[in-house]
């Protein structure tokens, strides 16, 4: 806690890196109370698959992996605020086979908020789902918790729909569904996104903040990787949000959700303790990579020294791809583009918290395309994630993450 009551990412430990790797490299980051925990499978050092495309079993040891490296940041299974399963699990059985699996793997009494994203594959032959999470150490009871619940959480009811736990305001992804937990507009991806943001406002709500709080938009929508699907979900996304809106990732997945939603969306709010608004400060370098319709997104976001990155593109002013279709060079314009925004907070890549990639599958010559990214002297957890194809045609890779920027000085 800092001295005003708040988050410790207020007012930070000294030195740079200002936040602590998990023994194990890549595995987990914590900078005060806060742990990111990469994405965990079943594969072993070898990169052999464990349980092949079984899914129970699967999730069953992604958890042993995330509750070890909680653990080794000095943390509580308790302590876990969001997870987040990317799987190729198939039906609605699949997803409910996670959600149980998840549940038994956590102590009776804990609700994170889990959003399930439905993919066609992974990146390994029979790998079936991959988990990150987010946690925050409240051992000693001194930040304040608020749960949402109600048909919007994940599992009926076994999982919260939103966790508050001091300024952090995690809503698990929302779906189209009514006050009664029905799928509505089914064959409606536009009406689908309004009703999902609909649903976020009604859980920040429950949390004590709304949409002008949130910081990050993470959406999952049924598309093709043309312009136009884009074009559908990102204008209603948007829209939303007042300017500066957050930071957004917004990625296709080709089928619909078990559930028969076109659309998925997650949130990060953050308040303060006492009620007010957070201030916050943008970087938007000279000449930085736009979007092919005016938005509300944001490049890049400062609360505190938490760095908030949204998802970041090759792309040019314009709206089109650089280097089109070619990873290798597409990944290093993209770290350009994160180098540029975090020293546009006095921060560089070795302040990185947190990494996500996703990326078109097949189109990386190594197994994942980050793979042998090193950041700094220390190693961020890492989050790869293969799509089918991705939001803006010819674009190969989107890379978001979080940052702690350093004390003036440091």
């Amino acid at each position: 806690m800092n001295a005003a009551g708040g988050f410790d990412f207020l007012t930070p430990p000294r030195g740079r890196p200002a936040w602590t790797a998990s023994p194990t490299p890549g595995r987990g980051a914590r900078h005060g109370r806060l742990m990111f925990l990469g994405g965990a499978a079943d594969i072993d050092g070898s990169g052999a698959v464990g349980h092949p495309g079984r899914i129970g079993p699967q999730t069953t040891a992604a958890m042993a992996k995330l509750l070890d490296a909680v653990a080794e940041l000095g943390g509580r299974p308790d302590d876990i605020v969001k997870l987040v399963a990317f799987h190729a699990a198939g039906d609605g059985d699949g997803e409910a086979e996670i959600l149980r699996t998840i549940r038994a793997a956590l102590p009776a009494g804990v609700m994170p908020t889990v959003s399930l994203v439905a993919l066609p594959q992974l990146w390994a032959p029979g790998l079936a789902v991959i988990i990150k999470a987010v946690a925050i150490d409240n051992a000693d009871g001194t930040l304040p918790v608020k749960l949402a619940t109600g048909p919007a959480g994940a599992g009926g009811g076994a999982f919260a729909s939103g966790v508050r736990c001091g300024e952090f305001a995690f809503v698990g992804a929302q779906t189209a569904t009514d006050e009664t937990g029905a799928m509505r507009d089914t064959d409606d991806v536009v009406a689908q996104a309004k009703r999902t943001i609909a649903n976020i406002a009604g859980v920040l709500d429950t949390l004590g903040c709304d949409l002008d709080d949130v910081v990050k938009l993470n959406t999952w929508y049924l598309g093709q990787g043309t312009d136009a699907d884009w074009r559908r979900a990102a204008e209603v996304r948007s829209s939303a949000f007042r300017f500066p809106g957050p930071g957004a990732t917004g990625v296709p997945v080709p089928a619909p959700y078990p559930d028969g939603g076109l659309i998925r969306q997650e949130c990060l709010a953050l308040r303060g303790l006492d009620g007010k608004r957070l201030p916050r400060a943008l970087s938007w370098p000279l000449g930085h990579w736009d979007w092919p319709i005016p938005v509300s997104f944001q490049q890049g976001i400062r609360v505190g020294r938490l760095i908030v990155l949204g998802g970041q593109y090759s792309m040019d002013e314009r709206g089109l791809a650089v280097d089109p279709d070619d990873m290798e060079r597409q990944i290093a314009n993209t770290m350009d583009f994160i180098a540029r925004i975090l020293a546009g907070f006095g921060a560089g890549l070795e302040d990185l918290l947190e990494v996500t990639a996703f990326y078109k599958l097949g189109a990386s010559p190594e197994r994942t395309p980050l793979a042998q990214l090193r950041f700094g002297s220390l190693q961020p957890p890492v989050t790869e994630v293969p799509l089918g194809t991705m939001g803006l045609e010819r674009v190969t890779i989107e890379i978001e993450g979080y940052a702690i920027a350093p004390e003036a000085g440091a």
